[in-house]
């Protein structure tokens, strides 16, 4: 709640990317010059300004977040049950882009297909962690709860 609620303490703030541990390569490709290049952005309505490079990444509120998966700032975390599982614990493989609803898992159907060793997501994105960019490591937070804490949790969570 201090980093994600309405009125948290660190809500809209910088977490360092050593506190969180997720992958950096999002943040190390977010230079000076890309940032200079989106602050130009704009129509004669409305023009983009205050984009920089920081030191981690913003803690954003959770408002609407049962429908914003895949989790985490690079979409490498199909569900938020998945989210609450350590890393090593976590899917290393999906396939993202599917319009169907996973209610009791919080996310879209992932799943991929064993039986097509050529192409497992069919015609979909074929995620995979191991790839630079893609780790699903990191934000332990919630992961050392109790199953029933972490069924509380994801109940709440579809709320907001």
């Amino acid at each position: 709640a201090s980093c994600h609620a309405k009125d948290g303490e660190r809500t809209g703030t910088v977490t360092p990317l050593e506190d969180i541990g997720t992958d950096d390569q999002r943040h190390k490709d977010f230079t000076v010059e890309v940032a200079a290049g989106l602050n130009q952005l704009g129509t004669d309505q409305w023009q983009l300004r205050h984009f920089a490079p920081q030191s981690g990444y913003v803690n954003v509120m959770l408002d609407g977040i049962w429908l914003r998966a895949p989790y985490l700032h690079n979409g490498s975390v199909p569900t938020l049950r998945d989210l609450l599982k350590h890393p090593a614990d976590r899917p290393k493989d999906f396939c993202p882009g599917n319009t169907l609803y996973d209610w009791e898992n919080v996310g879209f159907i992932a799943t991929m297909d064993p039986t097509r060793a050529e192409s497992p997501c069919g015609n979909s994105f074929h995620y995979k962690t191991s790839v630079t960019g893609n780790s699903n490591a990191g934000h332990l937070f919630g992961t050392d709860l109790q199953e029933s804490e972490k069924d509380a949790l994801i109940e709440f969570l579809k709320t907001l």
